[in-house]
């Protein structure tokens, strides 16, 4: 059995600490947004406001519901319903209603902004 060195120490004690401050900053984050393009019309919402809206899209209305910081899609007009069976997930794409739903943390960027 190999004994412990001192680097084996200081690797350890680095991985707790990068472990202990993502935590925190996960924990601390700010609020989450649901950002909606909706064919080419863009829309913000708050996550954390629980509730259910609606965006027009070419085909009619698209329905989706907010809740405890999540997003589905309940009702649309395309014919197949992939997107409602989407469940909560993010991004929620409608394309037959050209609809997008994506969750956000408020101040993320993505990788093209960075």
């Amino acid at each position: 059995m190999k004994k412990l060195q001192p680097l084996d120490f200081i690797f350890s004690a680095a991985v707790l600490i990068l472990g202990i401050f993502l935590t925190i900053k996960n924990i601390s984050k700010k609020g989450s947004v649901v950002k909606v393009n909706a064919n080419g019309n863009h829309y913000e919402y708050s996550a954390d406001q629980d509730g259910i809206y609606k965006v027009e899209g070419p085909l009619g209305i698209t329905t989706f519901e907010i809740k405890n910081s999540r997003v589905r899609i309940i009702d649309s007009p395309c014919q197949n319903k992939t997107c409602i069976n989407q469940g909560w997930h993010s991004p929620l794409v409608c394309l037959p209603n050209n609809v997008i739903i994506t969750l956000e943390a408020e101040g993320e960027f993505d990788a093209i902004s960075e």
